[in-house]
């Protein structure tokens, strides 16, 4: 059962506030997309599980805002209450469910969020700021444009994002990819190769190959089995691929 993350408290929450009340505001910046992030958009899905477009995207909010939804404020002469009173919630940003989990939601610009949500009104936000939200209230994650192109972003890369560090696709880590041949292959001499892949929706996949002729032809056929299972068990249960990647999936194939 994966654990609830705790969520932000209402003192928290009422700094969070005061700080976005205090950013700047750009007079040209109407909600409009901006190129970076509509660029990375455009990529769509492709051939290759989304991958080129989550990481052109991920590099993209380095430096663009998003666009939250939030409500407005009712008349306090009719509430009684101000923003961030008597624990009042002055800020609650809006979640989406995802294939991985309730997720915090972000749109590319005030049009794609009236697409999917008429009537709230946006706000713009540093990217940092709802990362650093999200790693408390949703474990790490977000989703852009939730209901029409949807992209999920995954923990490690908001994570990497709100930290200001560089994200590093499981992927594209040779590194990673090594070590889990070097262990698959002690624990299972069938198994010849390892590759990892992006496969959508912040799902991640480790390709096991094994070779059917060793596979077939090994002395101890229930031996073979039982090594070659814990071997995969084994790579799912990995630390550095557990925080390289928020969901893995291990596929076996035969050669």
């Amino acid at each position: 059962m994966t654990p609830t993350p705790p969520s932000l408290t209402e003192e928290q929450k009422n700094r969070l506030a005061q700080r976005l009340s205090m950013m700047s505001h750009d007079r040209a910046d109407v909600g409009q997309g901006l190129p970076r992030t509509a660029r990375a958009l455009a990529l769509g899905q492709g051939s290759d599980g989304g991958a080129a477009r989550l990481e052109a995207l991920v590099d993209a909010l380095i430096f663009e805002r998003v666009i939250v939804p939030i409500d407005v404020e009712p008349d306090p002469r009719v509430t009684g209450v101000h923003a961030g009173e008597n624990g009042h919630n002055p800020i609650d940003f809006v979640r989406a469910q995802t294939p991985a989990g309730e997720a915090l939601a972000i749109y590319s610009s005030a049009q794609a969020l009236s697409a999917h949500r008429p009537g709230d009104r946006p706000m713009a936000l540093d990217f940092r700021t709802i990362g650093l939200t999200a790693l408390v209230e949703t474990g790490g994650r977000i989703v852009v444009n939730p209901g029409t192109d949807a992209v999920l972003l995954p923990r490690p890369a908001v994570a990497a994002l709100a930290q200001g560090d560089e994200w590093l696709p499981a992927w594209r880590d040779e590194a990673l990819r090594e070590l889990l041949l070097a262990e698959a292959s002690a624990a299972c001499p069938a198994i010849v190769d390892v590759e990892i892949a992006y496969a959508g929706d912040g799902l991640t996949r480790v390709v096991v190959s094994v070779d059917r002729e060793r596979f077939a032809q090994a002395e101890d056929a229930s031996a073979m089995k039982e090594n070659l299972s814990g071997a995969l068990s084994a790579l799912g249960s990995n630390p550095r691929l557990i925080a390289s990647a928020d969901r893995v999936e291990i596929a076996p194939v035969l050669r």
